[in-house]
């Protein structure tokens, strides 16, 4: 997939009122972004989601993509916490991350 489209749909993401899992889930997988190994990129043990996300304003794409992995992989542990993350304007930054990188990396070609 070309980096304007994962562009264009981390932008679309981001722009609906009511994001869920699924769509997040969906996007990942379509850009091939969901990291399954997300625990690898992770500093903590056990995974403290608070501190990894402490990481966002340095984090790389990759990285990225793991915190969104790992905010979706809580939700499924602890349902109800991607609701509570996104209500907490948690998740939406991390997205705004990925644009930004995305769009830094696509104005360099």
């Amino acid at each position: 997939m070309e980096i304007a489209d994962k562009i264009n749909l981390f932008k679309t993401l981001n722009s609906y009122n009511t994001l869920r899992a699924d769509d997040l889930y969906d996007v990942l997988k379509k850009c091939d972004s969901l990291k399954i190994n997300y625990y690898d990129y992770m500093t903590t043990t056990p995974i403290s989601c608070d501190e990894e996300l402490c990481r966002l304003p340095t984090a790389d794409y990759d990285l990225c993509c793991a915190l969104l992995t790992m905010l979706l992989r809580e939700d499924h542990f602890s349902n109800g916490s991607f609701d509570r993350r996104l209500h907490c304007g948690q998740i939406k930054p991390v997205i705004e991350r990925i644009i930004y990188l995305l769009s830094e990396t696509h104005n360099e070609k």
